[in-house]
């Protein structure tokens, strides 16, 4: 634990300076402070995050690979599994690499939409509110999350891309990009991305999810590709 806290005061020290400077370089909101309200408790969540909740999704994803496992007829032990997950399957493995890539963003992403549509909902909401509690956005509030979102959605996303055939070290790459996009999209930045704000998701295309404006209500709840909003009303 002390070498994973080591890596995320690194980390911090890295990526806070490159952000805070595009932050104050291209700013969505002028008057917003670096040390703004809430920074304390995002920061806490900084550390929290990564080494108590990711343990727990880590012990929720094998879970998951065990069952899906099992639901293809592969016993639990360790060689089966590692055969199992590490190999692509089915149409997944009919494709090229770039292809496998190319797919698996855009599965990952479906499968995510409709994850983060249902924590809006019903009970699962008490738990996505966290998230949104934060009064003042930007990149670090994109840390700000509940240990049962963050989990089930981990455990849902992957046992559906397992059972699609995706390997595993693909979905080990594509974790840490997932990871990388929101705290982009988090950012305290106005950028839009011009013509290709219909294909992919910008800062500003998600702060509208995070309005408390009544036409920004339950809207873009895509994390990366705005085309499931736009096909599902939600836009």
């Amino acid at each position: 634990m002390a070498a994973s806290l080591t890596h995320l005061v690194a980390g911090f020290l890295v990526v806070a300076p490159v952000f805070w400077v595009l932050e104050r370089r291209w700013p969505s909101i002028r008057t917003q402070r670096i040390f703004r309200d809430g920074f304390s408790t995002d920061l806490g969540y900084w550390v929290f995050t990564p080494l108590i909740t990711r343990a727990i999704s880590r012990f929720g994803v094998v879970a998951a690979v065990v069952v899906v496992g099992a639901a293809h007829g592969v016993p639990a032990e360790r060689t089966a599994l590692l055969q199992y997950v590490t190999t692509p399957r089915g149409w997944v493995g009919t494709l090229p690499r770039w292809g496998q890539v190319i797919a698996l963003l855009a599965a990952g992403d479906f499968i995510a939409y409709w994850v983060h549509r249902a924590f809006h909902r019903g009970r699962l909401w008490r738990f996505h509110a966290v998230h949104h509690s934060s009064r003042e956005l930007d990149w670090l509030s994109s840390v700000r999350l509940h240990p049962v979102n963050d989990v089930t959605a981990r455990m849902i996303q992957v046992a559906f891309l397992m059972t699609l055939g995706f390997p595993a070290g693909l979905l080990a790459a594509y974790v840490p990009f997932l990871t990388f996009y929101a705290v982009l999209l988090h950012a305290n930045v106005s950028w839009n991305f011009g013509p290709f704000r219909y294909v992919l998701a910008s800062p500003t295309f998600h702060r509208w999810h995070h309005t408390s404006e009544l036409e920004g209500l339950d809207r873009n709840y895509a994390g990366m590709f705005p085309i499931f909003d736009l096909a599902f009303g939600t836009f």
